[in-house]
């Protein structure tokens, strides 16, 4: 699951004209370390520098964090949703053969609440990275 947070600007597709700039092995590193931190690639940052044009913001450690997090919602989703689809593959096959319905009730239940849990989750960190958001 990658997700892309940040607009890029329209690429253009013809990039020929090409500016030398010679710089001290200081000044470079600073600029190399500002494009890693954003991740661009160090044309890309120079010529938004020089445009003016807005930068990506460094990502936090709790965007990480937050990504992470994300990751394992999205895997125990797809373990609830694949519970989902059994109950009811098993639901249609009985009610298709004439015979009663028979449903456990307690996966239902635990299918809602990791359900519930992982939503209530999810909006906890939407929030903070609202929060945590510089524009």
């Amino acid at each position: 699951m990658k997700l892309n947070k940040f607009p890029q600007q329209p690429q253009n597709p013809r990039l020929s004209s090409r500016l030398e700039l010679r710089l001290s092995d200081s000044d470079y590193n600073q600029i190399k370390a500002r494009a890693e931190q954003v991740n661009l690639s160090m044309s890309d940052f120079m010529r938004r520098a020089a445009l003016r044009r807005t930068m990506p913001r460094p990502l936090a450690a709790f965007d990480l964090k937050a990504y992470q997090v994300l990751c394992k919602i999205d895997a125990q989703l797809r373990i609830a949703g694949n519970n989902l689809n059994q109950i009811s593959k098993a639901c249609n096959s009985s009610v298709a053969l004439g015979e009663p319905v028979v449903v456990n009730t307690g996966l239902l239940e635990s299918v809602q609440q990791l359900i519930r849990e992982n939503g209530n989750a999810i909006k906890t960190i939407v929030a903070n990275l609202a929060k945590s958001t510089v524009r």
